[in-house]
């Protein structure tokens, strides 16, 4: 009796190793902070300081985006104010004339700071009030760690969010067709009213390249941020979302994004998910 209670002992023990082992086996990333999301479920399969504030870079425009679905029409006339023009890493001019849903996929595909403010004022008349919009979305889909300032992710003391409340956003942005569209596109040409002519422009987006599966979503980085990166893949049926804040610059963001969209796969491979882990060795959460 007390052998088969050693050899019953000696294989749970056994069991137990492999099943930390098995989490153990999570990525080793440069980032700050990341997470994996099962947006189905909304379930974080895996966390690295999920809940630390940090500058979102231009995933921000994520919201500004959404809010550009839901308040304005694709066939809206933006005119480029100077202010837009003016602000860091666009390609805007003031004077142009372009319509909101072209706009929108210059902004999203070559992360363009000015198309970013220049949507906002469209659609509130002004920043302040747009930024509004966005903080009120933001606790709306349960972003409750949030705050923006701006609506294309320049880095601003309180313009902040955390690996969390991305996953929460880019989850909710995921579910309107046209949004997953466009940030599943690799190359959009973009039509200018005045002046008239037409340009081609290609995602920034690498996993889109790089990544089988891959379906999104968005790139983001500043010397302040660093590199961010909200990624996402489907495999087997399974679509899941990564976010990568502070990662150590704008190459790594892809690479530990694709090393951690495989550790999550892996993770709902084996069923892991029903047995849940926060970080390597820990538990995960639920979203609320």
């Amino acid at each position: 009796m007390k052998s088969s209670c050693k050899v019953l002992f000696s294989f749970l023990a056994f069991l137990l190793l492999s099943i930390e082992g098995a989490f153990a086996a999570a990525p080793e990333i440069t980032a700050d902070a990341a997470v994996i999301y099962d947006p189905a479920t909304k379930v974080f399969l895996y966390e690295k300081n999920g809940t630390k504030k940090e500058y979102p870079a231009s995933m921000t425009k994520i919201m500004t985006a959404i809010l550009s679905f839901e308040k304005a029409t694709p066939y809206d006339t933006v005119k480029v104010s100077r202010n837009a023009a003016d602000i860091e890493s666009t390609a805007l001019s003031g004077g142009e004339w372009i319509a909101l849903g072209q706009l929108r996929n210059q902004m999203m595909l070559i992360s363009d700071n000015g198309a970013a403010t220049a949507i906002g004022e469209t659609i509130s008349g002004n920043l302040p009030r747009f930024t509004d919009l966005m903080n009120a979305k933001a606790k709306e889909i349960g972003a409750t760690h949030t705050h923006f300032v701006n609506a294309n992710g320049m880095p601003d003391p309180d313009h902040y969010s955390t690996a969390e409340d991305m996953a929460k956003i880019a989850a909710y942005a995921m579910k309107n067709p046209k949004f997953r569209q466009l940030v599943g596109t690799r190359e959009k040409q973009v039509h200018y009213m005045r002046p008239n002519e037409t340009v081609t422009f290609g995602n920034t987006n690498e996993l889109l390249y790089s990544y089988p599966g891959a379906t999104g979503i968005k790139t983001g980085y500043t010397r302040a941020a660093g590199g961010c990166l909200a990624g996402s893949a489907i495999r087997d049926g399974k679509e899941l979302i990564v976010i990568v804040m502070h990662s150590q610059n704008t190459d790594t963001r892809f690479t530990e994004a694709a090393k951690l969209l495989d550790y999550g796969f892996s993770l709902e491979k084996e069923g892991a998910v029903k047995t849940p882990v926060k970080a390597p060795g820990k538990k995960v959460k639920k979203a609320a």
